[in-house]
């Protein structure tokens, strides 16, 4: 057997023994929870082993929260689902195998049949030779059709796992691109479709905007309130920016209380009218802290916009965007700054 059989051999093994225990201890058969018990039955990281090796031994086990942690402390640098796409290569090359080997055995198989046919033409075919050729007729008839039902039992039980590892993969990429909090892209997702909008409007750059948002005095309102509180207020505002954008402005958590809006086929004016309608949103929210009804005090956000220009470097966009959130917040917070506009003194 070859190392490329082997691997694909021991590749079914574990994503059975994977089945078995998320079916035995009812874990959630997530992504991420998948991509941890394929490394941890893979084996061939002795210090992720030895730690998980620890939690199933602990009486509490293995749930969603540790996975996560030794997803973070093991895998999180590691490019998404690459095992998992190997895999998926792997089981696709070994079922276009399957078929070609089992197209070689069909040909030769209809060869001897051929030359059965041949030589019952013969003519004074006595009737000892008429039998031995209807039994080798009759035996490559009855492996034809085993081998056929075999190959096609193994092709459709391919066929499932290639499906199963396909929408895993979905799954898998759409994970990477997602913030866990907010439930918005993530900064992977803004570099991603950035790049795809601006050569969407290469020809029409001034369809093209990008709105930064900064939550104001964030770290203070954390330290005094908690990260409890802080994670709520940044859920409450990645619902603010769903339920008050058209469905094809992208949506990113930028980073920590930073977030990002990537307006596509709009104006200057409609950029500005989204920002101001979300700034004024946020601020006359009552944010009421959750167990004690404890009324939280006024948040708001800082809006820097910048216009695309042909041909520039993202890197400049995102830059220019950024200066000008910068001045939002340098100028008294709480407002909507644009290339085009002169902040108030």
């Amino acid at each position: 057997m070859s190392d490329e059989q082997e691997s694909l051999v021991k590749a079914r093994k574990i994503f059975e023994r994977i089945s078995e225990v998320f079916s035995e201890q009812d874990i959630t058969p997530s992504p991420l929870n998948y991509q941890v018990w394929y490394e941890y039955f893979k084996g061939d990281k002795p210090q992720f082993r030895q730690e998980m090796d620890a939690i199933l031994n602990d009486p509490f086990g293995y749930n969603d929260r540790t996975g996560r942690r030794l997803f973070d402390a093991h895998l999180k640098d590691e490019k998404p689902s690459s095992n998992l796409d190997r895999v998926f290569k792997r089981l696709l090359d070994a079922m276009v195998k399957k078929m070609s080997a089992w197209t070689d055995k069909l040909a030769s198989q209809n060869q001897q049949l051929d030359d059965y046919a041949l030589r019952l033409s013969e003519p004074n075919l006595d009737p000892e030779k008429l039998k031995a050729l209807t039994d080798s007729i009759l035996h490559t008839t009855r492996d034809l059709r085993h081998n056929s039902q075999d190959v096609q039992h193994d092709l459709v039980q391919a066929s499932l796992e290639i499906q199963t590892l396909r929408e895993q993969l979905i799954e898998a990429r759409a994970e990477s691109m997602q913030d866990e909090l907010t439930e918005l892209g993530n900064r992977k997702a803004f570099n991603i479709r950035l790049e795809e909008l601006a050569e969407e409007f290469a020809e029409q750059p001034d369809q093209l905007h990008l709105i930064l948002i900064d939550i104001d005095h964030f770290k203070s309102f954390n330290d005094r309130f908690g990260h409890l509180v802080g994670d709520s207020v940044l859920r409450y505002f990645a619902n603010l920016l769903r339920n008050k954008q058209r469905p094809k402005n992208v949506l990113c958590r930028y980073g920590g209380e930073e977030f990002a809006i990537i307006m596509n086929d709009s104006s200057l004016e409609q950029a500005q009218d989204c920002a101001e309608k979300l700034r004024t949103a946020l601020k006359q929210a009552k944010l009421k802290r959750r167990g004690t009804n404890e009324v939280l005090p006024e948040i708001t956000a800082s809006f820097g916009i910048a216009q695309y220009r042909a041909g520039e470097q993202l890197d400049n966009f995102v830059a220019r965007a950024d200066e000008m959130l910068y001045k939002a917040k340098q100028t008294g917070r709480d407002q909507v700054i644009t290339e085009f506009d002169t902040p108030a003194s």
